[in-house]
């Protein structure tokens, strides 16, 4: 790729945008940037080097020694563009056959028994132009993991026997997403390109895979490894506590001796007719109830100007919220409920897309022809008055503000964001490509303008009520194409349109706050209307950043169905109201955030500098005022969002109903509904009015702030709320207690295909003993039901193992979402893999326990690695008025007692104790509608939520 600046402009370009102040940083940065070094934050402490192995791989290494596990990223140049037109699914189905067996480590099972053993995490995923591995595991065993990890791209099995095997998982995973729209809607749209090679079934499926006539899946599978996965058009990342030399010669060693067949970069060169494929309208029929009109235009491949970011300008101005712009003018008029403005300029492979996607009322359903007409005409005025110097600088002023205070990340993610980056920019701007703009190109802007024209413009309307003549092969979606009436492109509109004005809210101080260092958050604030809780952050002192959160304590969204349901009207009320605030305070660097779960919870985070403008702003906005037309549209989004939630994967249903269960505050989707229906707008105000002025008010502060901030923060807070407010006392959700041989099962068709289960046992003991030896066990259960279930028996493809605490008691549990079985013979199965595994566990070596109880120890004392790891673990403890915030080191205190005979004892005592509690929840997809559920012999089958929470026992 051609690279469009040197690595020393770059680094005075970036230094200089920050604003860094201080001469001696500038100083040494720039010493540092020399040619081929990695361009990196001045936040970053870490050490970087890049090399070029001799087998054409090119390596980005980053030294840390803070890092409690080491993580490395392959990825390859090559993608689901590239699938055989006879073995459509190809690049996806190899990548889960490297992961079984090689010709050093030839046991299918080997490396993810590795990985558990010693705290490991892996994954892999296939795009367009990309394949990309990875793997995070305790430092200890990094070499071995790299030596295992490199030879899937040396000599892999690719055993022959495993292929009808991995062809079922493949189809498991097309089956869980067959009835996603996003899937159907990228199908079609890709359809709709003809002959252009984007045209092809991405995930695969037994019916695109498999041995047909002149194509063998198998030979094809080795051919395609041979063909495509050479040296040069690889890329590694690795992460590791070791020393940068260490760490090279670790490189060298593993993957120094990767073949280099000196391949082609694979690319895609097809050019589309757009006399035959644009001007279109596209009618969708959805499987969720949704409601959206999308104006999406295909634009040439312009990836290699990241520097210059014209799709960036393009899309900030379109998707603008502030008054004058389409999204403003059109929720002021209650035809829109949101509008966004995205580009992927390889969408496509050489074409990508820039699109304006916009959530429509009932209103504008009606109207979506002059909702078209008026983005166009925004298009145009950018044309004619949107290039504008300004913007450049605002844009600009806000990627070097996050540039300058990067914040770290998880290993596993950080190596496979870097090892993608790589593929597409130069190696030492693989980290900072991103927040990097160059200069204001007007030509850059105005190129990609040119082509957000009728002809290159497929709109989309997306609702159940389209008209529709064709049906997706491989997707469930309905649709219909017709030619776009150019008039109804140039209508005239009657709002008066006007191009963004400049951000307000843009940071200008970065100074550090003078607080004095506490051991855990302290209640510096201790008055009869208000509680404040400050903790400075320990970690990350040199961010000024910062979490404000606001909780207006309230019991009647968990006790009253009514309340509950007023409760998400006013914050989704809320949150369209102010999504214009909340853009520009993004933009910022800083987020708006209004929940609604037992109360009101208010949270302003980010820079501290403006954040007195925003919460001030926030806080005036809290009493909505909202139409009779508003408040329908509210209530009809809150309907279809919970009919939605039934087109979602059955394994995630299944969670969620179990959450209902063991908690007290959830009701049931019916009654959800029959209240909304219920509801008035007086009912609102009357709610909103009353938890305002009734309840109770705590604040956690945590990070760049002093005494006086929060002082002043109280005050604006008291000044926002009514004068003469009642002090109610906190309040929080209850558990339910189990008891012996109380069995709950909750049973529930679905409107989508497969089965979902989650099938949860409780201890009976409540303690941090317990929870302690669910943790060291449950990453050795989960890989053992997923090689049993998944890998061997291929049921599903998303199965496992878990643990979930119930308040003080802790539940072992397994998963699944299959397409094969029923939900009886599923559940005839997890019965009989509990009593399976409890031979495996009987077979666990001390050694192998040691390690598992290693792993976990070094996952719970690592350190968090940004604001928001530092920050969670607090609050969690603040909501539950756990005051010595100390809940993770008693869990840490209890892990290191764990012996291997205690993990035995627990999981006889869980899992094969008949009298232990236990929570069964059975989701029967459409496909297993004939069958049976499954009978827990004595079990209470629950069938309305806030019944059972009336009369469930409660924890104390």
């Amino acid at each position: 790729m051609k690279k469009l600046f040197t690595v020393s402009a770059l680094t005075v370009a970036l230094l200089s945008g920050c604003a860094v102040e201080q001469n001696t940083m500038q100083t040494a940065q720039q010493a540092e940037m020399q040619a081929g070094a990695v361009i990196k934050s001045p936040n970053d402490d870490r050490a970087y080097k890049t090399l070029q192995l001799a087998n054409g791989i090119e390596v980005m290494l980053v030294s840390d020694a803070s890092v409690e596990k080491s993580a490395a990223a392959l990825s390859v140049g090559v993608g689901l563009l590239h699938d055989p037109m006879t073995q459509q699914g190809m690049a996806h189905y190899l990548e889960h056959m490297l992961f079984l067996g090689t010709e050093k480590y030839p046991d299918p099972q080997g490396y993810a028994e590795f990985m558990t053993a010693n705290g490991g995490q892996r994954n892999a995923y296939t795009w367009l132009d990309i394949t990309n591995y990875m793997f995070k595991i305790n430092n200890d065993a990094y070499p071995e993991a790299l030596d295992r990890f490199s030879d899937f791209f040396k000599s892999p099995k690719l055993y022959p026997e495993y292929t009808d095997k991995e062809k079922n998982a493949v189809n498991a995973e097309w089956s869980m997403r067959r009835e996603m729209d996003f899937f159907g809607q990228f199908k079609l749209g890709r359809s709709l390109l003809g002959d252009h090679p984007a045209n092809r079934f991405l995930i695969g499926n037994l019916e695109s895979l498999g041995d047909k006539e002149h194509s063998k899946l198998h030979p094809e599978t080795v051919e395609f490894f041979e063909q495509y996965y050479s040296a040069n058009i690889m890329k590694v990342a690795m992460i590791s506590n070791k020393p940068i030399a260490e760490m090279e010669m670790l490189a060298q060693q593993y993957f120094g001796d990767i073949e280099n067949k000196n391949i082609e970069e694979p690319e895609v060169t097809d050019q589309l007719d757009f006399s035959k494929i644009g001007a279109k309208r596209i009618h969708y029929v959805p499987n969720q109830d949704v409601k959206e009109l999308r104006l999406d235009f295909i634009i040439d491949d312009n990836s290699d100007q990241y520097a210059l970011k014209p799709n960036k300008f393009i899309t900030y101005i379109l998707g603008s919220e502030m008054p004058g712009s389409p999204a403003y003018e059109l929720k002021a008029r209650g035809l829109i409920a949101g509008l966004t403005a995205s580009a992927s300029p390889t969408m496509y492979g050489n074409y990508g897309s820039l699109s304006v996607s916009i959530e429509l009322t009932d209103a504008g359903m009606q109207k979506r022809e002059d909702i078209v007409a008026v983005v166009m005409n925004y298009i145009d005025l950018i044309k004619q008055q949107g290039v504008d110097e300004k913007y450049f600088s605002e844009i600009k002023t806000s990627l070097n503000n996050s540039f300058r205070f990067l914040e770290k990340g998880d290993e596993f993610q950080y190596v496979s964001q870097l090892a993608a980056a790589m593929q597409n920019v130069p190696v030492e701007q693989a980290i900072s490509s991103p927040f990097y703009y160059e200069k204001f190109d007007a030509k850059a802007i105005n190129d990609v303008l040119a082509q957000l024209s009728p002809e290159r413009l497929r709109v989309w309307y997306v609702s159940q009520q389209e008209p529709h003549d064709s049906e997706l092969h491989f997707y469930d979606g309905k649709y219909k194409v017709v030619d776009l009436d150019p008039a109804e492109l140039n209508k005239p509109v009657d709002i008066a349109l006007h191009l963004p004005a400049v951000n307000r809210l843009l940071p200008e101080n970065f100074d550090l706050k003078q607080v004095v260092a506490t051991d855990k958050p302290v209640l510096v604030i201790d008055e009869p209307n208000a509680q404040v809780w400050q903790y400075p952050s320990q970690l990350f002192a040199d961010q000024p950043r910062g979490v404000f959160n606001i909780y207006f304590n309230s019991s009647a969204p968990r006790l009253d169905v009514k309340a509950n349901v007023l409760a998400d009207l006013w914050a989704d009320i809320y949150n369209l109201q102010q999504s214009a605030l909340a853009t520009e305070a993004q933009i910022a660097g800083m987020r708006l955030s209004m929940g609604d779960q037992f109360g009101v919870r208010l949270t302003v985070s980010g820079f501290t500098d403006k954040q007195p403008e925003l919460l001030e702003q926030a806080l005036a906005a809290l009493p909505v005022e909202v139409s009779e037309q508003a408040f329908a549209q509210a209530v009809d989004r809150y309907i279809r969002g919970i009919q939605n939630q039934g087109k979602e994967f059955p394994f995630y249903q299944a969670f969620d109903a179990y959450n209902s269960i063991v908690r007290e505050g959830f009701f049931n989707a019916e009654a959800r509904i029959a209240a909304a229906k219920a509801l008035t707008v007086t009912d609102l105000t009357q709610y909103i009015s009353e938890q305002l002025s009734k309840h109770q008010m705590r604040i956690f502060a945590f990070g760049n702030y002093d005494k006086a901030d929060l002082t002043r923060a109280v005050a604006t807070i008291e000044q926002a709320l009514p004068a003469n407010r009642v002090l109610t006392a906190y309040q929080r959700p209850a558990y339910w207690a189990p008891s012996a041989d109380q069995k709950i099962v909750w049973q529930q068709d679905l409107t989508v295909a497969d089965v979902g289960i989650v099938d949860v046992h409780v201890n009976p003991d409540p303690s941090f003993a317990t929870r302690a030896k669910a943790s060291v066990l449950r990453s050795h259960f989960a890989t053992s039901v997923f090689e049993k279930l998944r890998t061997e028996e291929q049921l599903a493809y998303a199965v496992g193992g878990t643990a979930r605490n119930i308040g003080d008691y802790t539940g072992f549990a397994m998963y699944i979402q299959t397409p094969v079985k029923d939900v009886e013979a599923m559940q005839a199965r997890f019965d009989a893999f509990k009593l399976e595994y409890k031979d495996m566990l009987a077979n666990l070596s001390e050694e192998e326990f040691q390690r598992l109880k290693a792993s976990t120890l070094v996952e719970l004392n690592e350190p968090p690695k940004n604001l928001s790891e530092e920050v969670r673990p607090l609050l969690t403890d603040w909501y539950k008025e756990e005051f010595n915030f100390d809940s993770k080191q008693k869990l840490i205190a209890e892990v290191e007692k764990v012996t291997l005979a205690q993990l035995q004892a627990f999981y006889a005592d869980t899992m094969l104790n008949p009298n232990a509690a236990r929570v069964s929840v059975q989701m029967r997809g459409t496909k297993f509608a004939e069958q049976p559920f499954a009978d827990l012999p004595g079990a209470t089958v629950v069938t309305d939520l806030a019944k059972f929470h009336n009369s469930m026992t409660k924890q104390q």
